[in-house]
C-alpha cells in the first residue's frame, strides 16, 4: 500500500500549477502533483496514510524527519498496531531509535535496490 504525502514528481493532473505541458488528448495545461512546504496535504492522501498505518506490518518511511504534522502520528500508529518502522534517509533523524531499520542512503537508490528484489 502507498500513500503519497507529498505528490509524485511524475505524475501531472489538471489543477492550479502549471508546467507547461499539455494533455495529449484534450491539450488542457497540465499541473504537477508536488506538494510543497506551507501547502496542506491532500485530505484523500492523508487519510489514506492513517488506514495504512493501522494496517501496516512495516512502515517504509523515505526521506523524511517523521516529525512534521499532520502525518507525523503515522509512525505512532505502527508501533502501536505491532508493526515495525523502517527510515531511509540521508542523515540520521530524532527518531531513529525508534525504527528497527535505520538506511542511511538516496532515496532512489534504496528504491532501485528493493525493486530489484
Amino acid at each position: 500500500m502507498l500513500a503519497e504525502l507529498h505528490g509524485n514528481s511524475n505524475l501531472e493532473l489538471f489543477h492550479d500549477r502549471a508546467t507547461n505541458r499539455k494533455c495529449t488528448k484534450c491539450r488542457s495545461i497540465l499541473s504537477d502533483s508536488i506538494i510543497n512546504f506551507g501547502e496542506s496535504l491532500p485530505k484523500h492522501e492523508l487519510e489514506t496514510s492513517f488506514d495504512h498505518a493501522k494496517r501496516a506490518d512495516v512502515c517504509l518511511v523515505l526521506g523524511s524527519s517523521l516529525r512534521v504534522t499532520p502525518a507525523a502520528p503515522n509512525r505512532q500508529i505502527v508501533g502501536q498496531q505491532g508493526g515495525k518502522l523502517a527510515i531511509g534517509n540521508l542523515q540520521s533523524t530524532l527518531l531513529a531509535s525508534l525504527a528497527k531499520l535505520n538506511i542511511h542512503t538516496m532515496c532512489d537508490d534504496l528504491m532501485e535496490k528493493l525493486i530489484r528484489k
